[in-house]
């Protein structure tokens, strides 16, 4: 059987959240769904994740801000950026945030699960 999953996502894009929220169910996952940066460096702070996903783009906050906070406090979270830039200085610059991984939208639910999969296993 495969483990139970607590999973944070933070996104701003409302039919975006519904579609993350639905993939993450399908597999039996629990999820949290926050609208920016700032919304998920406080849940952090409220309760424990296995895994973030990460929008790089919203409003108040954005991803690698919120990445940079986030790993004030725990360096270990695997946090998986989630974005519509292709541009290879987007990821460079996820990654020196702290991000672990980073997943071009669209993406298929099969890169979604190979992503998470692969930091949870690193992160083991």
């Amino acid at each position: 059987m495969e483990r139970k999953m607590n999973i944070l996502i933070a996104e701003d894009n409302v039919m975006n959240q519904e579609l993350i929220r639905y993939l993450i169910q399908s597999r039996g996952w629990e999820c949290r769904v926050v609208d920016d940066g700032q919304e998920a460096l406080e849940e952090v702070g409220r309760a424990r994740y296995d895994v973030i996903l990460m929008d790089i783009q919203m409003p108040r906050m954005n991803g690698i801000e919120a990445t940079r906070a986030i790993r004030h406090r725990d360096h270990l979270m695997p946090i998986i950026a989630i974005t519509a830039a292709h541009e290879a200085e987007v990821k460079a610059e996820s990654l020196r945030a702290g991000m672990n991984d980073l997943i071009c939208k669209p993406y298929r639910k099969e890169d979604l699960f190979s992503s998470i999969e692969r930091c949870l296993s690193k992160s083991a």
